[in-house]
């Protein structure tokens, strides 16, 4: 018998998964320790616009997206986040797949809950930033490259290394 996969809400009790699956999916530059995933999960609580998958006892994935504004998006790793006031975009901070969990269509799924929860919030339009050679999966989920942006973004998407770039999809 195959066991079910099931998507909930992400909470802090979730924290400890969430750091052995990043440490299975990303290189030693892109790691965010625990103060940095508790400040953004405390912030957005009541928001619900983060995701975990289960396999039983098993995390799969995870996503941790954020309401923000235009000059609110965290840096990697940062230790403290607040959530804007006025948002105006959901920010697609992380959304990271274990091996075990790869070929079941659990990032499509992620990015649905997310893409809900900002229609949810009447926001109109999804941003992230692609590592690790992501660029062409977040084309295919309708992700356009921006090639300007402010120099505040700009800053911030630098944090995520050389490599990193900014995308955006409307709802």
């Amino acid at each position: 018998m195959v066991a079910l996969i099931s998507l909930r809400p992400m909470g802090l009790a979730d924290v400890d998964a969430v750091l052995r699956l990043q440490l299975q999916c990303y290189g030693p530059g892109l790691i965010e320790g625990r103060s940095a995933f508790e400040s953004k999960l405390i912030a957005v609580e009541a928001v619900g616009c983060c995701w975990m998958a289960w396999r039983e006892n098993e995390p799969l994935a995870y996503a941790v997206s954020l309401p923000v504004s235009a000059d609110s998006f965290p840096v990697l790793n940062a230790k403290v986040f607040e959530l804007s006031t006025q948002p105006q975009l959901m920010y697609l901070h992380d959304l990271a797949v274990a091996p075990a969990g790869r070929e079941l269509g659990l990032a499509r799924r992620m990015l649905g809950c997310v893409l809900q929860s900002a229609a949810d919030q009447h926001l109109r339009e999804v941003g992230l930033i692609a590592v690790q050679d992501s660029l062409a999966f977040w084309e295919r989920q309708g992700f356009a490259e921006q090639q300007t942006l402010p120099p505040l973004l700009r800053a911030k998407v630098a944090s995520f290394g050389a490599a990193a770039r900014y995308l955006r999809r409307d709802i």
